[in-house]
């Protein structure tokens, strides 16, 4: 794991390396420049460390928090509801992997694929940034979704979103870190998703794919998937994706394969004898795959990108926002890029940025230790029995996954447990929680 469990889960950690600092104000531009893009170049071909460290120049930025990402784990909450109508596990880890791959496209290619310019960088949450959607389905209703930015360095964003109507929800948190090759940007997604629902008591542990960032230099900037994510249910059910990203010379892009299998070991060995495989996927994250059960040979489109639209996002306007909600916190940034008035937007990110290093200069001379307002973190080994031996599982497949995990607040499983308690003393429920986060905010 390239982040112990202590930077994973750290509040409001600082950066050490001075040589960061300098190659990141070295990189600073507040123009959209030829020569502002050759330094910004330069500076990430020459640089080292976590590019996510340095300052990149208002013109490569898209306009949106990193917070808004993790949205589109509810691209299609139809998807995700659907899952808890499966008559058995073996259904139900399908449907899981259903669900998982409709995510991916919005995650790491909409952009580019509705865009002239290409992937461009996000800005980096603020310590505290939140970011608050909802969207409606006519058969499931609504599914809402809350991220926090709960460290800054390493910068950390926990997510969790739930559909009461069906009963299902997850908690998680993701976690990027990225170095130069070549021509292409490796990104390291350090982080997991814990999946539950109401009508079962099995639970899905979720790893995340690494990314490259190709034709940086060359051309239209895109992602790839590369690596492989895991799927690991509390009652013994795997499924496994591996991302092929396309060679240098022939073959296609945003290509995987994978198999769902049933596997009694307590940890993950590569082609264990413990496994007996059910399926075998394959296709495109992009456009279409498919699933084929091993014992009938029956083929079935798992997901189809361009089968349905996903779901409208629903965001509240900005006057009803909190301070610290995203498109309040870079409204003027936001707004100054899709002017086309870089130095504008230069001069608003930074005025952003001062700020909070006068608020971390604040808290460490008063030696206050700041948290989180809507999540909590919790070691895999003081986690349920099901979600430390799920995780545990995959400790040897995949170390990105950490040892611990950022939890919601108001999690529909933690409000099961108390909710004699709840009924009785006032307890705010999970939809009480969603309603009054942006107040919950210090």
């Amino acid at each position: 794991m390239t982040t112990d469990s202590k930077s994973i889960n750290s509040a409001d950690s600082t950066s050490s390396s001075s040589s960061v600092a300098a190659t990141a104000t070295a990189a600073k531009q507040t123009s959209g420049s030829q020569p502002g893009l050759a330094s910004f170049l330069k500076a990430i071909l020459s640089f080292t460390g976590d590019l996510s460290s340095l300052t990149c120049p208002s013109f490569l930025l898209n306009g949106i928090s990193l917070l808004e990402y993790g949205a589109h784990w509810s691209d299609y909450p139809h998807v995700l509801a659907e899952i808890t109508k499966a008559a058995d596990s073996e259904e139900r880890i399908k449907l899981v992997a259903r669900w998982f791959v409709s995510t991916l496209y919005g995650s790491y290619n909409k952009r580019v694929a509705e865009s002239n310019t290409g992937e461009k960088k996000p800005f980096n949450p603020i310590l505290g940034e939140q970011f608050l959607a909802s969207w409606d389905d006519p058969e499931y209703g609504e599914t809402k979704f809350i991220c926090e930015q709960v460290s800054h360095h390493p910068p950390v964003s926990a997510i969790y979103f739930e559909n009461s109507k069906a009963g299902i929800y997850a908690s998680g948190h993701f976690s990027q870190k990225s170095k130069f090759r070549n021509t292409t940007m490796k990104v390291v997604q350090e982080g997991r998703v814990t999946l539950r629902m109401k009508n079962s008591d099995e639970i899905y542990c979720l790893s995340l794919p690494d990314l490259d960032i190709c034709s940086i230099l060359t051309g239209k900037p895109f992602l790839e998937m590369s690596s492989t994510t895991y799927i690991r249910s509390s009652k013994g059910y795997t499924a496994e994706f591996q991302w092929y990203p396309k060679p240098y010379f022939y073959g296609e892009y945003h290509k995987f394969d994978g198999k769902i299998f049933r596997d009694s070991a307590a940890q993950f060995v590569p082609n264990g004898n413990d496994r007996e495989q059910l399926y075998q996927l394959s296709g495109k994250w992009v456009a279409q795959s498919r699933v084929v059960n091993v014992k009938t040979g029956q083929d079935d489109v798992l997901f189809d990108v361009a089968a349905q639209p996903s779901a409208d996002i629903i965001i509240k306007p900005l006057d009803e926002q909190s301070d610290l909600e995203s498109r309040k916190v870079w409204n003027k940034v936001s707004e100054a890029l899709a002017s086309g008035n870089y130095d504008v937007a230069s001069r608003e990110k930074t005025a952003i940025e001062e700020e909070q290093r006068a608020l971390r200069k604040q808290r460490a001379e008063s030696n206050e230790k700041w948290e989180p307002s809507l999540f909590f973190w919790v070691d895999d080994a003081d986690a349920e029995p099901a979600v430390k031996e799920s995780y545990a599982y995959l400790y040897p497949a995949k170390d990105s996954i950490g040892t611990g995990c950022w939890v919601y607040k108001h999690s529909a499983h933690l409000a099961a447990s108390s909710a004699n308690s709840a009924s009785a003393s006032g307890t705010q429920t999970p939809s009480d929680a969603f309603s009054t986060a942006p107040s919950s905010v210090a």
